[in-house]
């Protein structure tokens, strides 16, 4: 295929179906949702691949492999979809399958830049707004839209509103039960930290991911979910006998250490009441 110059301009996904294809494992795989993060991050969501990849430390090959594999895909689905009514690109030339994924740019030295087309940047601001949820959530989610799958339908479909609005409802709670958790207390329960990226909202006690969760970092924020670590009634960190020395220490956990973030008593008697039951399962 002839190298085609200048930018390099596509956009024909918009933002909920890149909302969509974001869940997609098969096309958006774990490398190619680390290059979207690496590209948010950058300056004017832009890079070259060669900075992304030795800023990763892997190889520059394997990071066009994983987008060629996303454009191909998703040149494929979209080309089922527009049934040969797309307008070719301007030059007349092939368009490569990065351009699917990506816009480009090429510099003076001849590096090709890669850039965040515009819907992507929106949609992946919404995910990141929301303290991206589990992905599973999204699949169920997917999975439940008869246009998300089969010969006839494809995630690119004009139907899908109803599964669309689900899946931002889905991000809106997220982004509640966030905000509420951090309130005016923005450190770990346990240890204090605050660096705002790094905290989690925890949800504890009944009631689910809509109400108010206890904020940690994520070493402890793991401990406090898998019931390894609770707090008495008047918050006194209690630590699983399943940890030993060496596992608290590597974990920045003591005895005496008390919350340094407010909690619902009752809320925290249910969480305490499964942290008793594992630890007697554990003796």
């Amino acid at each position: 295929m002839a190298r085609r110059k200048g930018r390099k301009v596509w956009n024909g996904i918009s933002r909920e179906e890149w909302l969509a294809l974001f869940a997609e494992p098969d096309i958006m795989t774990d490398l190619v949702m680390r290059i979207f993060s690496a590209l948010y991050h950058a300056p004017r969501h832009e890079d070259s691949a060669k900075h992304i990849a030795d800023a990763m430390e892997i190889e520059y090959r394997a990071l066009n492999a994983a987008v060629g594999w996303a454009g191909t895909k998703i040149r494929a689905r979209w080309e089922a979809k527009q049934d040969g009514t797309e307008e070719p690109p301007a030059d007349g030339a092939e368009r490569a399958p990065w351009e699917y994924v990506f816009d480009g740019a090429e510099e003076e030295d001849g590096a090709y830049l890669w850039i965040l087309k515009p819907a992507a940047v929106e949609a992946w601001r919404e995910l990141e707004e929301a303290d991206w949820p589990e992905k599973a959530e999204l699949r169920t989610i997917l999975s439940e839209d008869a246009s998300s799958f089969g010969r006839e339908g494809s995630l690119f479909a004009e139907a899908p509103q109803e599964t669309v609005g689900r899946i931002r409802q889905l991000l809106e709670e997220e982004r509640l039960f966030r905000r509420r958790a951090l309130g005016s207390a923005g450190q770990c329960t346990v240890c204090g930290l605050s660096r705002m990226p790094l905290l989690r909202a925890v949800p504890y006690g009944e009631g689910g991911r809509k109400q108010k969760g206890l904020l940690f970092c994520p070493t402890h924020g793991a401990l406090f979910a898998a019931h390894l670590i609770s707090f008495s009634p008047k918050g006194t960190l209690l630590i699983s006998d399943s940890l030993s020395g060496e596992d608290r220490a590597a974990m920045g956990i003591r005895d005496g250490m008390t919350a340094r973030n407010p909690f619902s008593g009752r809320r925290m008697a249910v969480h305490r009441r499964l942290f008793n039951t594992y630890r007697r399962k554990e003796k």
